[in-house]
């Protein structure tokens, strides 16, 4: 079972906890699972025991999905990225520290384990940014020894990730 307050998502049950921890869900604190948005709404979509409350109220997907996107309104695009990725059996973090959206680890790696692979930053398909944006992600993502990749999100759901790397002659 897990709770939204305040925006946060706890997973409260310790064995629950403990066995989403250990398929790289969430951050551990104290016997209990804090879970991103994206891990509650991904885990609400797979597992349909997964049961989430805010007050008294349980949420159904839609509910959570209206819920996380009235305070992010990039979420619904995040989350179709997120949902990708993790169905490809990488672990998704939050970016937020490097500026991007998420940060992925390498398939059956934990974080804590070995260091992220990509930074990924969701985009609408009519994105626009100067070279001078896009050039200081680029170096950020290598400086931090990561592959920076946009993931362009057209009207109709659909991705193409582009990785973005900076050539030396």
């Amino acid at each position: 079972m897990a709770i939204i307050i305040k925006g946060r998502v706890w997973v409260t049950d310790e064995k629950e906890a403990k066995e989403l921890a250990g398929r790289g869900f969430g951050e551990e604190k104290d016997g209990k699972v804090f879970l991103s948005p994206e891990e509650a709404l991904f885990l609400k979509e797979k597992r349909k025991s997964f049961v989430v409350t805010s007050g008294k109220k349980e949420l159904d997907f839609n509910g959570m999905m209206k819920s996380f996107s009235r305070s992010d309104k990039e979420f619904p695009r995040k989350y179709i990225v997120y949902r990708d990725l993790r169905g490809r059996g990488y672990v998704v973090k939050t970016g937020f520290k490097f500026g991007t959206h998420y940060r992925v680890y390498g398939r059956g790696v934990r974080p804590g384990e070995a260091h992220a692979i990509w930074l990924v930053h969701c985009v609408p398909e009519e994105f626009k940014c100067d070279f001078h944006t896009f050039s200081g992600k680029v170096r950020l993502a290598q400086n931090v020894r990561k592959k920076m990749i946009y993931a362009l999100v057209d009207k109709e759901g659909d991705i193409t990730y582009y990785k973005i790397e900076r050539f030396s002659p």
